[in-house]
């Protein structure tokens, strides 16, 4: 494997110290917390909050998770909670017995108030990362590409870079490499970018594009079998070649089949909940495993697929069809979309998730928001529920827009309007 620019030696051993000062506590509450149950919420070590540092934050969920110190009395930690609910912060403070004796019961007190300090949050609301340089990455069979720039594929093309992008060469590649990488390094897998912001400081850790080899499709008897790497499209095509009807409506999805399956993408009526059977994922571990489709917790665009597990391969059930009418579905939906959304611009495909009982572009276009611009990002002319880069944008012009529109919606029509198209990354 090659490296584009040098790496920055030392940060390892940094990390690895900051660990190695933690008690036995408080590396069993760590190991909870980096743990992949806990899905989209990320928390950061030693994290300073005013005049006080936290053992650990969930920033996004303005959680603090604390474990007994030889620096903890019942006064000082009064005053801390004080000072810290002052300001939002919700505060779980555990003995060292509870962490040790108990973890079931510890875990399930902060999984309880991370869902309900937001059932679903915003994925990757990141801190730096705590790991950088060559001697972080194990090696690798396919390629890795330092400081890879996310403008150059992600649909809206802005972006920062990814500290370092990796693509494997196959599944085995992928998990062996993911066993071997430091669990203190975040892992984002990224497709096609159609429904992406990379914030303009860039996105800290690993990104996993997974290459063309990933992209097979196998028919089954009435069943697609689909690399993650596969675009819906081709998916679909695949099944109307083999006469197969019910997966129509990946011709309208423009992102990748594992993409998908994570996001529980949809369009004209269904989503992938409808349509998958399982699964192959690679957990951020190493881990190999084939899930059913019940084990993903499907629900309006989302899944409880764990952050940085990834998805390699999907299997979709059809019914035999006509295939003469599979195609004239097909073609109408290419028709619909071609007609009616902004295809020919930087993008990022639906912006809004539609509230029950609404539509968001309505809403949007009630709000006055078609064709409002913030620098270089833009409300789409042709279909409000898309937002456009008109060539000079930053991610930071297209977010800002996209929370200037739910304002005016909310003022408007009191109405929320949650984001679909996922953030992530740092602000520069």
């Amino acid at each position: 494997m090659s490296f584009h620019t040098p790496p920055r030696p030392g940060a390892v051993g940094r990390a690895r110290a900051l660990r190695s000062a933690m008690t036995p506590a408080e590396l069993k509450l760590w190991s909870m917390l980096r743990g992949r149950r806990l899905a989209e919420t990320k928390f950061r070590r030693q994290a300073p909050i005013g005049p006080y540092i936290a053992d650990f934050l969930a920033p996004a969920a303005k959680l603090v998770v604390e474990a007994d110190g030889a620096m903890h009395t019942a006064q000082t930690d009064a005053a801390r909670t004080a000072y810290l609910e002052s300001f939002g912060y919700r505060v779980l403070r555990f003995s060292n017995a509870q962490i040790l004796q108990q973890p079931d019961a510890v875990w399930r007190e902060i999984a309880e108030a991370v869902r309900v300090a937001d059932p679903h949050p915003p994925r990757f609301a990141r801190v730096a990362s705590p790991v950088k340089g060559e001697e972080a990455l194990p090696p690798l069979a396919g390629s890795i590409e330092a400081n890879a720039p996310f403008a150059d594929f992600i649909w809206f093309r802005t972006g920062g870079a990814a500290e370092w992008l990796v693509r494997p060469r196959d599944v085995a590649d992928l998990a062996q490499f993911l066993a071997a990488l430091d669990p203190a390094i975040p892992v984002f897998p990224v497709g096609v970018g159609s429904n992406l912001i990379v914030r303009d400081g860039g996105l800290p850790g690993v990104t996993v594009r997974l290459p063309k080899a990933f992209a097979k499709l196998s028919i089954e008897g009435e069943n697609v079998r689909a690399g993650a790497a596969a675009m819906g499209i081709t998916v679909a095509s695949a099944a109307r070649d083999a006469s197969l009807a019910g997966l129509e409506f990946l011709r309208g999805i423009p992102g990748t089949a594992g993409g998908a399956v994570r996001m529980n993408a949809g369009a004209y009526g269904r989503d992938v909940a409808d349509i998958l059977v399982e699964a192959t994922i690679v957990r951020r571990d190493g881990r190999i495993e084939t899930l059913p489709a019940g084990d993903f917790g499907f629900s309006y665009r989302h899944s409880a697929l764990p952050e940085g597990d990834i998805v390699v391969e999907a299997v979709f059930k059809a019914t035999p069809g006509d295939k003469t009418a599979i195609t004239a579905e097909m073609d109408r939906i290419a028709g619909e979309r071609e007609a009616s959304q902004p295809l020919r611009s930087r993008t990022g495909g639906s912006t809004f998730k539609n509230p029950p009982g609404h539509k968001a572009w309505q809403l949007v276009d009630a709000a006055g928001c078609r064709g409002r611009k913030i620098g270089g990002a833009q409300v789409s002319e042709k279909h409000t529920n898309f937002l456009i880069n008109t060539g000079d944008a930053t991610s930071a012009d297209i977010e800002a827009l996209g929370d200037d529109v739910r304002a005016r919606v909310l003022a408007q029509s009191g109405v929320a309007l949650e984001w679909e198209i996922e953030r992530v990354g740092v602000n520069k």
